[in-house]
């Protein structure tokens, strides 16, 4: 699980946090200008779908980052931390926006959530809630996945297993290793009993000597249960680490990367063959549009996986 104990308790890492990963889901996100107390809103436009005329919303955003209260134990968001019901409504009048976004890293309370409905019922002004298990289903897919590990440097690389299910019974969403893998089998059996042999296979990877400045990133894995065998995505990056373009060596020979990897000819200890299918990429480090984990790169992964 993500720690928001990571993030500050003055709550601006939450406010940025939450812009970085609307920003990653495809909605705009803007700060509006200081007011008179020295404060910003965060401001969220929500995309209107394009058959209805592509009508967009625009949200205030409040955020409220309650894990550091009761000494770190946390406490929920409560009506006098959000403020009264005029002043909501106001604010949302005042950045001429149609509704009203509740992020917090915690969870609201009944009454609160009550006094929400009621706004929303009462005054015509949507309102909605991120708590902090919404935000981290957001966090931990393959366009939220960088921004938590920017946000959360120590709980999103920690060592063991982190598995997350998916709305198919077969797929699942595995991190481990810093690593942030698509997993899948053929018929939903249990994960539990492939994760050791995933972790073989991760182990050697790691274990294969790469020139500086390559790396082997997985994507995704799908276990045939009916053969008995793994078939793995893999991206190799190479490129320029820094803002200067510099000499890089090639990537290492394709067929020999497959033996060391052991593609279709080496059974492991478990019993199973693996195949591998590996994408080369030529990447530039310096750029600060780039991630080793960025969501494109899992577009090519098979939709089964």
């Amino acid at each position: 699980m993500l720690d928001f104990h990571e993030l500050a308790q003055d709550g601006e890492e939450l406010e940025q946090l939450v812009r970085e990963v609307a920003l990653a889901l495809g909605y705009r996100a803007k700060w509006s200008g200081r007011g008179a107390d020295g404060g910003r809103d965060l401001l969220l436009e929500e995309s209107g779908d394009a058959l209805l005329g592509a009508k967009t919303r625009n949200w205030v955003v409040s955020c409220k980052h309650m894990a550091h209260a009761k000494d770190g134990v946390g406490r929920s968001v409560n009506g006098e931390d959000v403020g009264s019901v005029g002043g909501i409504v106001d604010a949302v009048a005042q950045h001429d926006a149609d509704g009203f976004l509740l992020v917090c890293s915690t969870q609201p309370s009944s009454s609160l959530v009550s006094r929400l409905e009621s706004i929303e019922r009462n005054k015509g002004v949507p309102t909605h809630v991120w708590d902090g298990v919404e935000l981290e289903r957001m966090l931990t897919t393959p366009r939220g996945w960088a921004v938590a590990q920017r946000f959360f440097p120590v709980s999103a690389e920690a060592s063991g297993w982190k598995i997350f299910a998916t709305n198919e019974p077969n797929r699942f969403i595995g991190i481990t290793q810093g690593f942030y893998i698509r997993i899948a089998n053929r018929h939903g059996r249990a994960l539990g009993f492939q994760l050791g042999s995933i972790t073989d296979r991760l182990d050697r990877v790691a274990s294969i000597e790469l020139p500086v400045g390559h790396e082997i990133r997985p994507r995704g894995v799908f276990y045939d249960d009916k053969h008995g065998g793994f078939v793995w995505y893999f991206d190799y990056l190479y490129g320029a680490r820094g803002w200067q373009r510099e000499e890089i060596e090639p990537p290492i020979d394709e067929n020999r990367l497959l033996r060391h990897l052991g593609t279709g000819g080496v059974t492991y200890d478990d019993g199973q063959f693996d195949d591998f299918e590996i994408t080369f990429r030529e990447v530039n480090r310096g750029s600060d549009a780039y991630d080793a984990d960025h969501y494109r790169y899992y577009e090519g992964v098979p939709n089964y996986v």
